[in-house]
């Protein structure tokens, strides 16, 4: 069997910005994929393709957002074979996702960044929580169901920054990190509010090393 042409040399990456909102949150990582893939393919742009036997379209999405979790503020990066103007982009992706998925900003990207920070804010609604009282515990373990079936315990402590209550709002920092990060349910439940509506507000980036 003869191996696959080589995919071309040239790339150009792009970087753009979109919300997740309403019942797009319960998109999965797989149905976005899909999603930006065809979008790309129905507007036309020429998408960068992996090497190998069963070649992918470059496309990175720069955060793992938890299902049933809005953002306001999610990346995602794309190469493609030719350079285009990023206005572009907006304008022929206009009209091509499903409601709640809507591309906000566009930028030719010189080098590959990785998130290391996500905010979030919850409406309290009235509830009053005891912000002090968790920041100021050393360890919060809490309970995983590991890919393998059993469950095991992880101290998400190390990765909550920052937890403020005012003014009706909740609003916590979480670290991203490679070898994990909280998930913004759990933060929730250690405070007593489980369930709540949780909106991404801001992602932080870094440059990969």
């Amino acid at each position: 069997m003869q191996p696959p042409p080589s995919p071309p040399t040239n790339r150009f990456l792009y970087r753009l910005r979109f919300e997740k909102t309403g019942s797009a949150r319960f998109y999965s990582h797989l149905d976005m994929m899909r999603l930006f893939e065809r979008a790309l393919r129905r507007t036309g742009f020429p998408i960068s393709l992996s090497a190998g036997f069963n070649p992918r379209p470059r496309i990175t999405f720069l955060s793992a957002l938890p299902l049933g979790i809005e953002s306001v503020d999610e990346w995602v990066e794309i190469e493609l074979t030719e350079a285009w103007e990023p206005a572009e982009f907006l304008k022929r992706f206009e009209g091509q996702f499903p409601e709640g998925l809507r591309l906000k900003e566009s930028a030719k990207a010189e080098g590959r960044v990785a998130a290391v920070e996500a905010e979030y804010e919850v409406d309290l609604g009235g509830a009053t929580v005891d912000v002090a009282a968790l920041l100021a515990r050393k360890e919060i373990p809490v309970e995983r169901k590991t890919p393998e079936g059993p469950m095991r315990t992880v101290d998400i402590r190390p990765w909550i920054l920052r937890v403020e209550s005012a003014s009706g709002k909740l609003t916590f920092s979480i670290r991203i990190t490679d070898g994990g990060s909280a998930r913004p349910d759990e933060v929730l439940r250690e405070l007593g509010i489980p369930g709540t509506r949780v909106v991404r507000t801001k992602t932080v980036m870094a440059a990969k090393k």
